[in-house]
């Protein structure tokens, strides 16, 4: 069962602005610390889905490249996220793209990324149109959870999806392995089926960044 989340933890939309002047939509205590997995996490994982804590500790290490908040800022981090411009302009009936194309085009274009805390910026420019759907375009975390699968991970609303995200790598790790659960995945990790995995996890077009030898090096390496 998921440890519960600090209540002192809010969605907060308009925008907050902490004191070193990074916008953010979520408060977090005074004091509080997002605390990293640890190996006993892993192992915990580990023993509740009946997988090796290698294969566990590469999909992680794939999507986010082994954390999932942007260690360069000051605490309290945001988590490491990317905006998906092609899914705001499928999820929003505005016309985004005419007059913010770096937010909203029709198809997944790796050129539009700007990386690192900039992808907030993108995220908060593209929230000031639509609030729900640009939340719904990001994947967030250690799992790189799309926003709009957020039914899956087992939340019951995106702001609840947001909050366990700023809570630590604990909640992220969960919502990644809740979708591996409800999307029938668990299976194809099991028997390191990359292919498979990364189809049903990143998308018919993952071997476009080589997601399943990706995959398979990081399981490697984690042994």
């Amino acid at each position: 069962m998921m440890k519960p989340v600090n209540t002192g933890i809010k969605y907060a939309f308009p925008l907050i602005t902490y004191p070193d002047g990074r916008k953010s939509i979520c408060t977090i205590p005074s004091g509080y610390v997002q605390t990293a997995l640890s190996e006993s996490d892993y192992k915990d994982l580990s023993n509740e889905f009946g997988l090796e804590v290698a294969l566990v500790k590469a999909v992680m290490e794939v999507e986010s490249n082994g954390s999932g908040f942007l260690l360069k800022e000051a605490s309290p981090a945001r988590p490491k996220i990317l905006f998906e411009g092609h899914w705001f302009y499928k999820l929003t009936p505005k016309p985004v793209s005419k007059s913010r194309p770096d937010l909203s085009y029709p198809s997944w274009d790796k050129s539009k990324y700007k990386g690192g805390s900039s992808e907030w910026d993108r995220l908060l420019d593209a929230m000031a149109f639509d609030e729900i759907q640009a939340l719904k375009s990001a994947s967030f975390g250690l799992g790189q959870v799309m926003g709009f699968n957020y039914p899956a991970t087992g939340c019951a609303s995106i702001q609840q999806f947001i909050e366990e995200n700023f809570a630590g790598e604990y909640w992220q790790a969960r919502h990644m392995m809740n979708f591996i659960v409800n999307n029938n995945l668990l299976d194809e990790l099991k028997r390191k089926d990359w292919d498979g995995f990364a189809r049903g996890y990143n998308g018919p077009g993952y071997k476009k960044n080589n997601y399943h030898t990706k995959l398979e090096a990081a399981y490697k390496k984690a042994l």
